[in-house]
């Protein structure tokens, strides 16, 4: 499904040309994947998930700087709720578990990260506070990562993996299932703070 010609739509800087070429050619394979995604998720947690592809319809100018799928598992939207992303960026594909700045009940979260927080670390997610920008940091920065969300209101908190366009096993393209696998390890996480944010 997919494979290095998906980094192609950010050639064109235009924004008519690059939302064509997204429509085109990535939301197709976004449809497919979050299909089987959604599929899995509700198979393993016997919970409801929600997707929602992203159309970028607000850009009136600039193109957008990268394009995903989100899940979660609120039917009114997913960016006040914890929820998962699928996506690319010019130079890499990312997967990723998001807190955003504007979150409902933003402290609510604070005590079940630190909670986690072990847990992540051992792991080896990259993480971050700002969903925006491609780079991920190491998993041991986590510890400061969560103290700037918590001490920074314009400030997200993201979990993730990211493979890089020029990963060898991109020129390969067969590394679907790697990302599959990588989305649904990462998923535990939306289902337990949801879970723990159910119990207050």
């Amino acid at each position: 499904m997919f494979d290095k010609n998906d980094f192609k739509v950010f050639d064109d800087m235009t924004l008519s040309g690059r939302l064509n070429l997204i429509k085109l050619n990535l939301d197709p394979k976004f449809e497919d994947f979050g299909a089987e995604l959604m599929q899995r998720l509700e198979k393993e947690y016997q919970q409801q998930f929600y997707m929602k592809i992203a159309k970028h319809q607000r850009r009136t100018k600039n193109p957008p700087p990268d394009t995903w799928l989100a899940i979660n598992q609120d039917k009114k939207g997913y960016k006040k709720t914890p929820h998962l992303e699928f996506g690319l960026w010019p130079d890499c594909y990312f997967i990723t578990f998001s807190l955003l700045a504007d979150i409902r009940n933003r402290s609510d979260y604070y005590p079940i990260l630190k909670k986690y927080q072990q847990q992540i670390e051992k792991e080896g997610w990259g993480v971050s506070n700002d969903h925006t920008s491609s780079i991920l940091k190491p998993s041991t920065e986590l510890g400061e990562v969560i103290d700037h969300y918590q001490r920074v209101k314009s400030s997200d908190l993201v979990i993730g993996f990211e493979l890089k366009s020029d990963d060898p096993i991109v020129n390969s393209a067969n590394y679907d299932e790697l990302l599959a696998d990588k989305f649904l390890k990462l998923s535990k996480y939306l289902v337990l703070f949801n879970q723990e944010i159910s119990k207050l």
